[in-house]
């Protein structure tokens, strides 16, 4: 298997990449509407966006399969950085550069793949995609709709909106390092990556006085999920709380798995009354994730414990990390699914 020749300008391509700040970042809902809209529109079973670094395709959304990134050397969108706009191939097994593709001989046996370059400052930075599992023709009018859907990731990659502490976590780590910080059931920062963000966001708040909040989520009851259900049924409801999260909240907005079924959120420039009012927004989201276990609807509520630096005095971001941890046992003697801070 061929794998794709590098590019010639592939310093730069590179320098635009990471000047992005989103390699290496969880998933963010404003590129998942993209991946499910390509979903219902083309009637397609795989979508996804994704950035191309040195060594690693890193998944930024994708929809119909569970990965967070692949080696780039037998990555197929590694071959759309090599053209000006996409590449188009309605069977892949009759294209000498992928038909024995690792994705295309074993696993998912890929056939159809559309990919379409993300730029960033003119270079090719990454792919918009749909694949599917057998051969598909794509017309002139598809193409054209496809250059509009891939105009909107355009736009959502070159308006990074991640807070600048996570901005700066990013930055100083090497790919390894990066590649550690995110949660892999979840896609969300990981325990040790979101405690590092706090103390970020804190020596922010320490600079420019203004407030932020933190918010402690825990599914209520999920041992007894677990032991009734089972753990890939308790999995399943961990994926889609954190993708409901993330719905939710601000794009600025941080969100990491702090324990097992307990999510911490820091939000910057969030003073108490805000925090309260996107608390029941939560809450209310929440309200409608509904889940089938062996024929039976199970439903899932949260607890949420909020703590504000205008609300109530800390000397640092490990009190504040308590009192969020306290308001949440409060909630939960409160009977659950509340808020309480």
């Amino acid at each position: 298997m061929p794998a794709a020749a590098i590019p010639e300008n592939e310093q730069q391509r590179l320098d635009a990449l990471n000047e992005l700040g989103i390699l290496y970042t969880p998933l963010e809902d404003r590129f998942d509407r993209i991946t499910r809209t390509l979903c219902r529109m083309f009637y397609m079973p795989i979508a996804y966006v994704s950035l191309i670094d040195k060594e690693t395709q890193w998944i930024k959304s994708i929809q119909g399969l569970d990965l967070i990134d692949s080696p780039r050397n037998t990555s197929i969108c590694a071959h759309t950085l090599l053209v000006d706009e996409c590449i188009i191939c309605e069977d892949l097994t009759q294209d000498e550069r992928f038909k024995d593709n690792p994705f295309v001989t074993s696993g998912l046996k890929v056939r159809f793949y559309a990919g379409f370059a993300l730029k960033s400052r003119g270079q090719n930075i990454g792919t918009l995609c749909m694949v599917d599992d057998k051969p598909r023709e794509f017309s002139k009018e598809d193409v054209a709709t496809m250059r509009d859907l891939t105009s909107w990731a355009q736009t959502e990659i070159n308006l990074t909106q991640l807070s600048e502490v996570q901005i700066q976590l990013i930055t100083e780590l090497d790919q390894a390092q990066r590649e550690a910080k995110i949660d892999g059931l979840s896609g969300l920062w990981n325990q040790g990556a979101i405690k590092e963000v706090l103390k970020r966001a804190h020596h922010r708040h320490l600079i420019t006085q203004k407030p932020y909040s933190l918010m402690m989520v825990d599914i209520d009851n999920f041992k007894a999920i677990n032991d009734t259900h089972g753990h890939p049924f308790g999995d399943q409801i961990i994926t889609a709380i954190a993708e409901d999260l993330r719905k939710t909240l601000r794009p600025t907005d941080a969100v990491g798995r702090y324990g097992g079924d307990e999510f911490l959120i820091i939000l910057e420039n969030c003073p108490y009354q805000r925090a309260q009012e996107l608390s029941q927004r939560i809450l209310a989201h929440n309200q409608g994730l509904t889940f089938i276990s062996k024929g039976e609807k199970v439903t899932c509520t949260i607890s949420i414990g909020i703590a504000s630096t205008d609300h109530i005095e800390i000397d640092s971001p490990e009190s504040l990390l308590e009192y969020a941890d306290q308001s949440l046992y409060q909630a939960k003697e409160s009977g659950r699914n509340c808020a309480k801070g």
